[in-house]
């Protein structure tokens, strides 16, 4: 389990660069088209959580669920210097969504959770097996999916799936298919 966390840290951190530009950097399509929601008047997307063993753990809530309510869905790692724990999401940034502040791994999972200020969940990432998911699988199932960014060794697509939710897809080039997918909350 340990080279799953290793790689979705470096998964993530990649990811992450592309997500926070997407999310903070950029204006949100909503506001700048004068139609901003509040969280209170949106319904709430969930989120199915499982462990890598397949067992169901809980729902999180966007923008809803605290990091107390996540991290009693999770076992508690067997080591007290697990690398995965909550902590500071690095350099944040904001821009009429609410800001990533934490990333927390939960241990026996494939997930990134981000959360914003007040320790709420933000984003969730998770990270595909290479195969698991095709390019062309991912875009039957969100057809309203558009290129958002490419680089050398993966392009990113991004597409509002329920209102105050955008799902973003990073696909590896090689074998077109899906290495994460990340399901963001874009209300205030």
């Amino acid at each position: 389990m340990g080279s799953a966390h290793a790689r979705m840290a470096a998964r993530g951190a990649f990811a992450g660069f592309f997500i926070f530009f997407w999310l903070f950097a950029a204006p949100p399509r909503r506001v700048a088209a004068g139609e901003e929601k509040k969280a209170s008047e949106a319904k709430p997307y969930v989120f199915k959580s499982a462990l890598t063993s397949g067992k169901k753990t809980g729902e999180i809530m966007l923008g809803r669920t605290t990091f107390e309510e996540v991290q009693k869905m999770y076992p508690a790692p067997p080591f007290a210097d697990y690398d995965g724990a909550l902590r500071p999401a690095g350099k944040s940034v904001s821009g009429g969504s609410p800001a990533i502040k934490h990333v927390y791994n939960p241990w026996q999972t494939m997930y990134a959770i981000f959360f914003d200020e007040q320790k709420r969940v933000v984003m969730i990432s998770e990270l595909y097996e290479l195969g698991a998911l095709t390019e062309k699988a991912l875009l039957k199932k969100y057809p309203g999916m558009v290129e958002s960014d490419s680089g050398q060794d993966s392009v990113e697509y991004q597409a509002e799936i329920e209102e105050c939710t955008t799902i973003i897809a990073s696909v590896e080039l090689t074998g077109r298919t899906v290495e994460q997918l990340s399901y963001a909350y874009t209300c205030e």
